[in-house]
């Protein structure tokens, strides 16, 4: 059995390099593939990964930490101000390193010019400097001074629109926890800009001291507490309160990202496709130029089977180098492209992103997907396999002396 083995082997390797050439462009063009495909899905596994930790890094978080009547079960952009938590209900300490607080509130501000509805938030100001990127994009004026009071941080497109400038004080007008009207007078000391996105007309920060006031809260309440641990898969269960992902929270976006996720498995497939056809091809007239060495084999003994085994053994073996080559090619570009990240805006005519109302410019370092590795080739050893079919068929049905 195993002489056989021996003898197959030696067989298929002969024949293999009997046309170097055509041998040298199949083995080409199957390492090329293999290894475009799985830098082409590390990069867009990538991609989608760092294009989101920009844009979560920016304001909403990974996920939420709320009371659980906060969030309306069926629409996330629906929420009850009066639910509160305070830190003695997070039985997990941990989460509280890579989390900050806020207070939120539905309120008017007005200006001099109009009076506009908008989410005003109060923010821990030295941890959303450490761990968001929401001071960037304060680009007139600053960002909230830590140890300062009544500071209000507007968009760009709703300063315009009330007519407010730096230095300017507007009027902040709302409903307090205990039912009483809440309003205040607070300082513009800086605006927002995320590109001209809707959030830009429909957010303001403040203090979280100043927002409490505002809203008749103690200094132990709050409504969020935000985690910014983007890197962390598995949400956390904690008693008595509701852990939502960015996930649900923006659902619109999620949808899209799985949308791009899977497309780049269609387009793999169609690749995989392509170049499994055009081998087939290939392979159909080598065969068929080897017609008269099977008939010989077949006079002096050999079965079809046994010849059957010799070709599928040299596709095999051709495959599998290929396959090899091409797993090793991928992984070496995707290592190039860990140190040296590559610009998004390449692939958008020089253009930024605009999600979720908010500018997106990321570099995007490609990460290797250990799955990739064994995924890739098992599909493309099954595309191998089923274009095999047809050309043995007609190799078996061409030999006059098939046994």
């Amino acid at each position: 059995m195993m002489r056989s083995l021996a003898f197959l082997i030696k067989f298929a390797y002969r024949n293999l390099w009997r046309s170097p050439k055509r041998t040298f462009i199949m083995l080409l063009s199957l390492s090329l593939g293999t290894g475009f495909i799985i830098w082409d899905m590390n990069f867009a596994n990538s991609g989608s990964r760092e294009v989101m930790k920009e844009f979560l890094a920016q304001y909403a978080g990974h996920y939420h930490i709320t009371h659980n009547n906060y969030y309306n079960p069926g629409n996330k952009k629906e929420f009850n101000n009066y639910k509160t938590l305070t830190d003695d209900q997070i039985t997990d300490k941990s989460l509280l390193k890579l989390s900050t607080r806020r207070v939120t509130a539905p309120v008017f501000v007005s200006g001099e010019k109009k009076t506009l509805g908008v989410l005003l938030t109060g923010l821990e100001t030295e941890k959303e400097m450490r761990l968001t990127t929401l001071p960037k994009v304060v680009t007139v004026g600053r960002f909230l001074e830590p140890s300062a009071e009544r500071e209000i941080v507007l968009g760009k497109r709703l300063a315009n629109r009330i007519n407010a400038k730096i230095g300017d004080e507007v009027a902040v007008i709302g409903q307090a926890l205990d039912g009483s009207v809440a309003n205040d007078l607070m300082k513009v000391v800086g605006l927002l800009d995320f590109g001209g996105g809707d959030l830009e007309e429909s957010l303001a920060f403040t203090q979280i001291k100043s927002a409490r006031e505002l809203m008749a809260m103690s200094d132990e309440q709050y409504h969020q507490r935000v985690t910014f641990d983007i890197d962390q898969e598995v949400l956390p269960k904690l008693p008595g309160l509701t852990v939502t992902s960015w996930t649900e929270l923006l659902p619109e976006i999620s949808v899209s990202i799985r949308f791009i996720d899977n497309f780049t498995w269609v387009v793999t497939f169609i690749i995989v496709l392509v170049i499994s056809l055009g081998l087939s091809n290939t392979l159909m007239i080598t065969f068929f130029e080897r017609d008269q060495e099977f008939q010989s084999l077949n006079i002096i003994g050999a079965q079809t089977s046994w010849v059957t085994k010799a070709l599928m053994l040299e596709v095999f073996m051709m495959g599998t180098v290929a396959i090899a080559a091409g797993c090793l090619l991928g992984h070496l570009s995707t290592t190039y492209f860990y140190h040296f990240p590559i610009n998004i805006q390449l692939f958008t005519g020089g253009k930024p992103i605009i999600m979720g109302g908010m500018v997106i410019q990321p570099l995007v370092r490609i990460y290797p997907v250990m799955e990739y590795y064994w995924k890739v080739p098992l599909l493309i050893y099954f595309f191998l396999a089923s274009t095999m079919i047809y050309p043995l068929i007609r190799v078996i049905r061409r030999s006059k002396n098939a046994i």
